[in-house]
């Protein structure tokens, strides 16, 4: 089974999955998208650069996401989403941990692939809501997984204290509106040690 956990500053935690981990994230190939919608009719696709993480010997996945790195092709408004919307001097990271089968993965053939649902416990913002997550694992190569989600994760901005922000930000672009929900995306590469 898997258990995915976000917390926003776990810098001590987040130390230990860099230096202990038997898996490390690949930066370089891993990717976390969200699509926001403006003005009832205008979809934008934003993503993070920042993201590191491993899987420990324990068993333990990680993904740390620093939210300062937010790309939405405009500068100043990745300054507003890290200042206004995420507050990333208060809340400077997410930290996703998922709890894995390592015998699972070290059993999965190269080319074998793992789908299901499963129960997400995500904090953002300093608050904590149960999701459930549709997953893929494959086994690329011996040390390569691949995570990915099998169908596109909905997010309500309410849930995590964040519409102030996006209303904020709306008064300030001039917006008709922004839709409180964005659709979540994301692939995540690991390399064994």
């Amino acid at each position: 089974m898997f258990k995915i956990q976000a917390a926003t500053a776990l810098p001590l935690l987040l130390c230990s999955f860099s230096v202990f981990a038997e898996w490390s994230l690949d930066e370089e190939q891993s990717s976390f998208y969200y699509v926001t919608s403006k003005a009832s009719a205008i979809s934008e696709v934003n993503s993070f650069a920042g993201l590191s993480g491993g899987i420990s010997d324990e068993g333990v996945a990680s993904l740390a996401i620093a939210l300062a790195t937010v790309d939405t092709a405009i500068e100043i408004r990745n300054e507003r989403m890290s200042e206004i919307v995420f507050k990333v001097a208060e809340y400077p990271r997410a930290l996703v941990s998922v709890g894995v089968e390592t015998a699972m993965i070290d059993g999965m053939e190269q080319g074998a692939s793992i789908t299901g649902n499963y129960d997400a416990e995500i904090s953002l913002h300093g608050i904590t809501q149960t999701m459930g997550v549709d997953l893929q694992v494959l086994k690329t190569d011996a040390d390569t997984l691949q995570v990915s989600l099998a169908r596109p994760l909905i997010v309500n901005a309410a849930s995590f204290g964040l519409a102030e922000g996006v209303e904020q930000l709306r008064e300030i672009a001039g917006l008709p509106s922004i839709n409180p929900n964005v659709v979540v995306d994301f692939t995540l590469v690991y390399n064994r040690q």
